[in-house]
Formats: structure tokens, C-alpha cells, sequence
């Protein structure tokens, strides 16, 4: 039976990408995990990458916006042209491990050479939020909703899942995962109150309290899609939001 990777995998035009993840592979070569506007997740070969003389090695860096060109047959193939696309500014502190979280959750979650443009966009959007060192907990929470949407999970934050009935502000709701939304009282313990989903689903500024309920309700959800398996960004580094 053919091999979907059997056919060659050619980008001859320069596509803004990232780099999620990359690993020495033997002495030399640098095996990097792309996120790309064209192709979506793809695995390349940077030949000679790892040399200390290499001039590829400094722009490989996660959050580093560059433009890049491969050819191949199978599923890893050559990365043949890189450049950087344009400045950037590194995050710092909790917003860089926040970034490498964005970065795990892409990895864990979407398939290689499935093109996403518009997630791409949204991963983006939500680097140079980190970069500018703004309120790190709404542009987390909003890539997280975008990458479900994308992966065909899209989360309604604005009615019970089995009712229908719209979310009202004072009261108090847990998620399930092939349901969604369920009232329930303050007391029988809960993830999110209305206000937190009304505000989520709008994209607006988040308090304390509002912060900490969406960071749990999407823990939650995400942890249905991602299994046992934790995240090492979570257990390394920092707890996002």
C-alpha cells in the first residue's frame, strides 16, 4: 500500500515557520521539529547543523521568526534555505516557559503535514504577546481555545452542553469531555463560574479569581486530549497562566 510519505516533500518557496523543538542527530546534524504557515508540523534534517561553525545553528532557536525552504522524499526531510524573517524579542521568565509550553502542547497534540495557517497566526499572535511581557494569562488561554477549535474540539463557553441553555454570570459550572458544560452547585465543587466563561469566550482582561478558574478549566480539558502523559513544560519548568 503507498506511503504517504512516499511521495517527495518539496517547498521551493520561502514559508514563515518556528522552531517547536530540535535534538543533535550524530555528530553533525541538528533533527529540528518545524511549525510552518505552509505544511503545518514537519521534521527536518538540518545537515551540518550542529557544527560549531554552523551559521544555521543561531537562528535555530525556538521563537525566532524565520522563512524556510525543504526538499525530501519520505518523512524527514532536508532543510534547504533558512533566513530570519524579521526582530524579535526572546520572552523572559515565566513568559519563556510559558512559550515552550505553547510549543509542547503543538507537538503532543497536532499531526505532522497537516496545514493550519490560521492556528499558525494564533501561535504567532501569542509568541509576540509573550515577547512584549504583557498579561500572560488571556493570550494563553486563547491559543488553547484556538489550537481545540483547530483540532476539531471546539469548547462552547456560553451554553450548557446538554440544554443548550445560555451560561449565566452567578453561576457556577464543571466541564465533561464529551458533553460539556454542567451546572452545578458552589458547593459539589466546580471548575469555572459564569462570569470567568462569559469573559473567556469574549476575550476580555481576566482578574485573579478569573485567571484561576480558566487556567483550571482548560487544564482540564486539554488533559482528556493529552492523556497520562504529563507535559514536561508543566513539570520542568512553570504552570502557565
Amino acid at each position: 500500500m503507498p506511503n504517504k510519505f512516499d511521495d517527495p516533500v518539496l517547498s521551493d518557496e520561502l514559508t514563515p515557520a518556528y522552531v517547536l523543538h530540535s535534538r543533535k542527530y550524530g555528530e553533525h546534524h541538528l533533527l529540528v521539529d518545524m511549525f510552518s504557515c505552509s505544511a503545518g508540523r514537519i521534521p527536518l534534517m538540518v545537515r551540518g547543523g550542529a557544527a560549531a561553525k554552523s551559521t544555521r545553528r543561531g537562528m535555530l532557536q525556538p521563537f525566532n521568526p524565520l522563512l524556510i525552504t525543504w526538499s525530501g522524499r519520505g518523512r524527514i526531510a532536508n532543510l534547504k534555505q533558512v533566513e530570519n524573517r524579521s526582530c524579535y524579542v526572546l520572552p523572559r521568565g515565566k513568559a519563556l516557559f510559558s512559550g515552550f509550553y505553547l510549543n509542547e502542547l503543538l507537538i503532543r497534540l497536532v499531526d505532522q503535514y497537516e496545514p493550519m495557517p490560521e492556528l499558525f497566526r494564533s501561535y504567532e499572535k501569542t509568541i509576540e504577546s509573550l515577547g512584549d511581557g504583557l498579561a500572560l494569562d488571556l493570550p494563553l488561554r486563547c491559543f488553547e481555545l484556538e489550537l481545540l477549535q483547530t483540532l476539531g474540539y471546539g469548547v462552547d463557553l456560553l451554553h450548557e452542553g446538554q440544554s443548550g441553555v445560555a451560561v449565566s454570570a452567578q453561576a457556577y459550572y464543571h466541564y465533561e469531555s464529551e458533553t460539556g458544560l454542567r451546572r452545578v452547585p458552589q458547593e459539589a465543587g466546580f471548575l469555572a463560574q459564569g462570569d470567568t466563561l462569559m469573559a473567556l469566550a469574549r476575550q476580555q482582561a481576566l482578574d485573579v479569581r478569573q485567571s484561576r478558574e480558566a487556567r483550571e478549566l482548560m487544564r482540564h480539558i486539554l488533559g482528556f486530549y493529552l492523556g497520562d502523559r504529563p507535559l514536561k513544560s508543566r513539570e520542568f519548568f512553570y504552570t502557565p497562566g
